[in-house]
């Protein structure tokens, strides 16, 4: 069945072909879920919350960087020496896209990649990640600083995803996109938690920057420490 979700005019879904194809997809989704399993079901709850975030807002194009060198703790370095000090190296990473603004190229906010929220969450997140290494366009539907359903710049349906910033709870992301489409909130929730992406990106080195793993030695990331992911990337879950 359709959602009942209103189409906000200038939305993502104001575009039919788009609400069509989207609509197309449901029944099998809605088929796998009553079968059972919580798998299947998550991949139609991601669904539906695709669909609320696409009918509220617009696309919005951005720029994005994936893939980058991380400063990583040196772990047997701590164990040899009892955690007298800690040691850092660099490890490549492509486990969260940043967005950036296609004018000022000022950092917007991060998500989790598919390939991220696949090796928590298994097959709810099975298909591929639409966003290559190192950088490009997308389009975005939804607030980059916390939530949004995200395809390449002109994809079609079969190619938008979605994912979340990292850095915030997921239950709270969740409550967001049921109060749009309960119609109890016309916008997502503003980012609950300040993530200072400046600070982060202190400890780290994306590919479109640094193609190659830095000669430097890798800073200490312990400021890092202070963000605290609400749990695993999980996605729909209820209280």
């Amino acid at each position: 069945m359709t959602p009942p979700d209103p189409i906000r005019p200038g939305s993502a879904l104001a575009d039919v072909n788009l609400s069509s194809a989207l609509a197309r997809q449901l029944p099998a989704l809605e088929a796998a879920a009553a079968a059972g399993g919580s798998r299947p079901k998550l991949a139609l709850q991601n669904a539906l919350d695709i669909w609320s975030l696409l009918a509220a807002y617009p696309w919005q194009r951005l720029n994005y960087r994936f893939g980058r060198w991380q400063a990583e703790q040196t772990l047997w370095k701590g164990f040899v020496t009892f955690g007298a000090w800690e040691t850092y190296h660099w490890e490549s990473t492509v486990e969260s896209f940043q967005l950036l603004d296609p004018y000022t190229g000022a950092k917007l906010g991060e998500m989790y990649s598919q390939k991220r929220l696949q090796f928590f969450k298994g097959s709810a997140y099975a298909e591929p990640d639409v966003l290559t290494p190192p950088a490009g366009a997308v389009e975005v539907a939804g607030d980059p600083r916390s939530i949004a359903a995200y395809r390449p710049a002109g994809g079609a349906a079969d190619t938008i995803r979605i994912s979340w910033d990292p850095y915030l709870n997921n239950v709270v992301l969740r409550e967001g996109i049921q109060a749009l489409r309960t119609g109890q909130s016309d916008t997502l929730p503003p980012a609950y938690l300040f993530v200072d992406l400046d600070l982060l990106d202190k400890y780290r080195a994306w590919f479109v920057d640094e193609p190659d793993k830095p000669a430097r030695k890798a800073p200490w990331a312990n400021d890092v420490r202070t963000y605290r992911p609400g749990g695993p990337p999980r996605f729909g879950r209820s209280r």
